[in-house]
């Protein structure tokens, strides 16, 4: 089978950018018209921050042309921008569609639920710290580990067809 390649979406994520550097003008109006608080220099800070770094994952992706998911035959390949993230087929049960927010802001997740032997040797291998976040995932979305599936260049159903679909095959090889 080939690689499937999936970057984010210029156009999807373009309104969150919007939203993001919206917030900061607000925030530099209000500064340049008296308004020194702490919660001002916090939107900017977080909206800027926020803003500026979904602009350069779609910067780099695009100019690199590196995927944000690369689908191989034996695993998923994903690069968040900082870090490379492998999760192989071998090690998968299956995957599944789920969301995680409020009924305004759901988000739409790809939940990884790993063969029973592989999540109990993730979960010991895992710091106190890391531990208490797999419990907080399993219990808030239904796996310990999970994949963003919104604002790419597919949509979240068709991306977990095909991951559970090179699952299937990496069983048959």
């Amino acid at each position: 089978m080939e690689d499937i390649r999936i970057y984010h979406s210029i156009w999807k994520n373009i309104a969150l950018m919007a939203v993001c550097f919206g917030v900061v003008a607000m925030g530099i109006f209000m500064l340049l018209h008296g308004e020194q608080s702490f919660i001002v220099w916090a939107g900017i800070l977080f909206f800027g921050g926020g803003g500026l770094f979904m602009l350069f994952l779609i910067l780099k992706e695009r100019i690199t042309h590196t995927p944000y998911y690369m689908i191989t035959d034996d695993r998923i390949i994903m690069n968040s921008g900082l870090k490379t993230y492998e999760v192989h087929f071998a090690d998968v049960e299956r995957f599944y569609l789920t969301k995680v927010g409020t009924e305004r802001g759901k988000t739409k997740l790809i939940g990884i639920q790993y063969k029973e032997n592989v999540e109990l040797h993730k979960f010991e291998d895992a710091s106190k710290a890391g531990r208490a976040v797999r419990r907080f995932n399993k219990s808030v979305a239904g796996s310990q580990e999970a994949l963003p599936a919104e604002g790419l260049t597919i949509k979240p159903k068709e991306l977990c067809e095909i991951l559970n679909e090179r699952v299937k095959n990496s069983r048959n090889i």
